[in-house]
Formats: C-alpha cells, sequence, structure tokens
C-alpha cells in the first residue's frame, strides 16, 4: 500500500529515485538538489520505508502553482501514482493558475491531460 506524504526524503533516497529515472541534471549537475526540495512544496510516495515517488512544486500560495517535478520509480509507473501524486499537490494549493513545462511527448500529453492539464495551445498561449 503505497502511503502519501510531505515528508522531506533524505539525500540518498531522492538522489535514488532521480538517478532511477535518468534525471542526472539533478544528481550530477545540480548538486544542490536537497536545497531545492527543501525550498518547495512536495508530497511523496512511499511503499513502507521506500521513496517511490514525489512531485514538487513552487508556490506564492494564492495565485500561482508551478510544479517542477514529478517522479515516480519506473516498477511502480502505471499504477497511479502520478496521478494521486498530482491530485494531492493541486488541492493542496488550488490557485487560479497551475503551470508546467515537459517534453514534447504523446504519452506526456496523454498523462497530463488525463489530470485535467490543457495545453497552452488551448489558451491561445505561449511559453517561455
Amino acid at each position: 500500500m503505497i502511503q502519501y506524504t510531505t515528508q522531506q526524503p533524505t539525500q540518498a533516497q531522492a538522489t535514488a529515485l532521480y538517478t532511477a529515472v535518468g534525471w542526472k541534471a539533478y544528481t550530477q549537475d545540480m548538486p544542490s538538489l536537497m536545497q531545492a526540495l527543501q525550498h518547495s512544496v512536495l508530497i511523496t510516495a512511499w511503499a513502507e520505508d521506500d521513496l517511490v515517488g514525489l512531485i514538487r512544486g513552487v508556490t506564492d500560495g494564492h495565485s500561482i502553482l508551478y510544479i517542477q517535478d514529478l517522479l515516480v520509480l519506473p516498477a511502480y509507473q502505471r499504477q497511479g501514482i502520478a496521478t494521486r501524486l498530482m491530485q494531492q499537490l493541486r488541492s493542496a494549493y488550488p490557485t487560479g493558475q497551475t503551470v508546467l513545462l515537459t517534453d514534447d511527448k504523446a504519452a506526456t500529453k496523454r498523462f497530463y491531460t488525463s489530470v485535467g492539464m490543457k495545453d497552452v495551445d488551448a489558451h491561445q498561449l505561449r511559453a517561455f
């Protein structure tokens, strides 16, 4: 059973998760990963004592929520964990705008539209 909390992972737990999903920029090129996590809003997913997923956002708590990271260990993907992380973060911070930038892949677009996100094209916007 997966438990969702706001518990901060240790550096070893966070590094293992980011490494497992191939996000080397966070583990090799950014020595301040833990500072980034500590200064963000987090919801983490745990299978007993194992960190299996996390979502990280930056917000002012009123007008905007920027979703920076959403990761799930490969062995736990396609079990609804990412969807649940997304739902919990968005319900904890129901701001006027939720923004995220991500890869331009069909599977990525399918996932984010399935959780209620809309492409900026739908709003006649441009992202920079």
